[in-house]
């Protein structure tokens, strides 16, 4: 199915927010306004997206920011006098995004707010049958279906928020203080609990995947619930300036219960399938083809020449020059991009070498021009890779070569197989050890990600071996950092795992480690060896270099890229995906070296024998609010956590009158 909802966001979004209010959004009303016609709520209905398509929503400012540093999203950070927020220390000007989101999220609470009050005073409503789906309830439903996103959005960022169910009478009443934020997700799961049998599924709309469904109703009950009964980081109300603590409450099994039930509903009602290769999905996502009854639930909808930063920000890296007439320009028909949202390299290496999944979201190159009309591959050498799920080059129908942001491209909020590893979580944990059910929805992820001839290894073999409650939840972690890399939910989860503290920690005296053994790989068989040399079994696969040559391109994703990489192998291994035996001194004739693990530690400058090492910049400073060099003797992750929620803006504490205020030590 081509995308249906754009034209809509489209017309709607030609005219400024501003704008839209004044025409069509029941904010401009009078509270005794009443929606006389379907026409009409389907009108307001459709300005409660305004926010999100926006730049301040999940096309914009949210794919942008949000970006704390994981073992799967990693942006490097090399000295402590450029802190921001993926080292866990916001900069101003990452502050000033965050009041951009915060004020979109409230747009759209109030919209939602005015929709669903509009549709509860409305004749159609009062005359509509509560009990099945018409479109009148279909509506009621979407709209509090958004605003169930737009409070999680919020919460899940901000923790304790301000929350209203009404429309404000006065501007006054809009200022408030904040809600604990379980009350409010267990309020917005109770409303998508009511709301739920009365939607439309996806291929009943002509809106498709674009807009609120049945079964994104119950798919986000289900992350929701997992969220509601997850761990969270709680202030310290006597002391502001306190980190504070992760806490769980009581009744969190409830919760869990509530998501297997309604993650079960998506998958049982059989609307949606992995029928798709796992790269046809993205190649689809990047040519405006969203299927309906496919891997896609919920796709917030993109405008072509808008605010979109996926293609741009986010995805392959395509390098632009200045063209004749002195624009920024690629060679490619599809335009550049700045690559500038990034993964950890030891995630590209975490996965497994047959894993399909692993070359499309994992990308150790990027495009320069050559030539006049050509662009080539060329690898990079850092401790983070791109992420090729949004590539301008699949796009069916380029946007010339000077285009850059506003691709087009929609955000995949929810997948189907998001969706089957929530139901294979909530179900190991409820039943103490996986069920029948959790492994099959779990070989289903996996059946996608591997050849046919490799599922009796990789998936059943796999799967099957997996008997313990603790081995099934160690496997889901990692099932959803492979299948979901670059599309920003580890954060979160490691947040509600409680396990970000601990990841954070791991990671920094493991790529320490990790750079030791590679350097001591590295210069093994060179006349002048490495100080210390380091060895750790866990480490043995990782590759310290590796070796490349560019050739002529066969099969390329575009027919402008002329030549890519094509990398040493000896024995039947990758040079760049597993370590060799020995290294020799210099590279294989006609290849070139490229750092690959032993960037994770830096020769002491001067020091040539013995060759000394010091721990990369990118390590020391990466996660500096949360263990750096000065105080990684004395960080306890099983108690000290990892400040994950964000400031409140400065607008909103003055606005508020005093009413909010900023924990956990900003």
């Amino acid at each position: 199915m081509k995308k249906l909802y754009i034209p809509v966001i489209i017309l709607m979004i030609l005219t400024s927010c501003e704008d839209y209010l004044n025409v069509n959004s029941p904010s401009t009303f009078d509270k005794d306004y009443i929606f006389n016609s379907e026409s009409e709520i389907a009108t307001a209905v459709n300005g409660m997206y305004v926010p999100m398509v926006s730049g301040k929503g999940w096309v914009g400012n949210i794919a942008q920011k949000m970006l704390f540093n994981t073992d799967v999203e990693f942006t490097t950070v090399t000295t402590s006098s450029n802190l921001k927020e993926s080292a866990f220390e916001p900069s101003a000007g990452d502050i000033s995004s965050y009041g951009s989101i915060w004020t979109g999220m409230y747009d759209g609470v109030n919209r939602t707010n005015d929709v669903i009050e509009g549709i509860e005073q409305s004749p159609l409503f009062e005359a509509a049958d509560k009990t099945k789906p018409s479109r009148v309830m279909h509506y009621y439903g979407e709209a509090k279906v958004l605003r169930a996103m737009y409070y999680f959005e919020l919460v899940r960022n901000w923790g304790d928020v301000p929350y209203r169910r009404k429309p404000a009478g006065d501007k006054n009443e809009l200022f408030i203080g904040a809600t604990d934020r379980d009350i409010i997700l267990a309020d917005m799961i109770n409303d998508l609990i009511e709301v739920e049998p009365v939607m439309w599924y996806a291929e009943e709309s002509d809106r498709g995947v674009e807009a609120a469904s049945r079964e994104f109703c119950q798919g986000l009950i289900a992350r929701m619930a997992l969220y509601r009964g997850g761990w969270t980081l709680r202030p310290d109300y006597s002391n502001p300036a306190a980190i504070g603590s992760m806490q769980r409450n009581d009744d969190w099994q409830k919760y869990y219960e509530i998501a297997e039930k309604y993650a079960g509903k998506v998958i049982n009602e059989g609307k949606h399938s992995l029928d798709r290769s796992f790269r046809q999905l993205w190649v689809d996502e990047c040519s405006w083809v969203v299927p309906v009854n496919d891997d896609n639930i919920f796709d917030v909808p993109a405008k072509v020449g808008g605010s979109g930063e996926l293609g741009y920000s986010w995805g392959t890296y395509i390098v632009s020059q200045k063209n004749s007439e002195g624009q920024n320009a690629s060679n490619a028909p599809h335009g550049y991009s700045s690559g500038g949202s990034k993964l950890a390299l030891t995630y590209m290496l975490s996965f497994d070498h047959k894993d399909l999944r692993r070359d499309l979201t994992c990308e150790m190159f990027r495009y320069e021009n050559s030539g006049m009309t050509n662009i080539v591959q060329k690898p990079i050498a850092a401790l983070t890779v791109y992420c090729g799920k949004w590539n301008r080059l699949f796009m069916a129908t380029p946007l010339g070569s000077t285009s850059n942001k506003g691709t087009g491209i929609n955000y995949t909020y929810m997948r189907y197989a998001d969706v089957l590893l929530m139901y294979a979580e909530a179900a190991n944990e409820n039943h103490n050890g996986p069920t029948a059910q959790a492994k099959e929805a779990l070989k289903k992820v996996r059946s996608r990600a591997f050849a046919a001839e490799d599922w009796a290894e990789k998936v059943d073999g796999y799967v099957d071996a997996l008997i313990s409650k603790e081995d099934f939840f160690d496997a889901i972690v990692k099932e959803r950092a492979w299948e979901l890399g670059g599309e920003k939910h580890r954060r979160y989860d490691l947040a509600r795992w409680n396990l970000y503290g601990k990841t954070l920690y791991n990671l920094y005296f493991d790529w320490i480690t990790l750079g030791k053994v590679a350097r001591t790989k590295q210069y093994e068989n060179a006349s002048t060896k490495f100080e210390e040399p380091t060895y750790d079994e866990r480490f043995n696969s990782y590759p310290a270099v590796a070796y490349y040559r560019m050739v002529n391109a066969v099969n390329p994703p575009a027919v402008c890229v002329s030549q890519t990489i094509d990398w040493y192998k000896e024995g039947g291994k990758n040079s760049y995906d597993e370590s060799f035996e020995s290294y020799p001194s210099k590279a294989p004739t006609g290849y070139t070296l490229i750092n690959m693990c032993n960037q994770y530690c830096t020769q002491v400058k001067n020091t040539s024998n013995p060759r000394q090492w010091v721990p990369a910049p990118a390590v020391l400073f990466s996660f500096y609010g949360y263990i750096n060099e000065s105080n990684a003797a004395t960080v306890n992750p099983e108690v000290d956590p990892v400040r994950y929620l964000l400031p409140i803006p400065p607008d909103a504490l003055s606005s508020h009158q005093g009413l909010l205020k900023n924990y956990y030590g900003y």
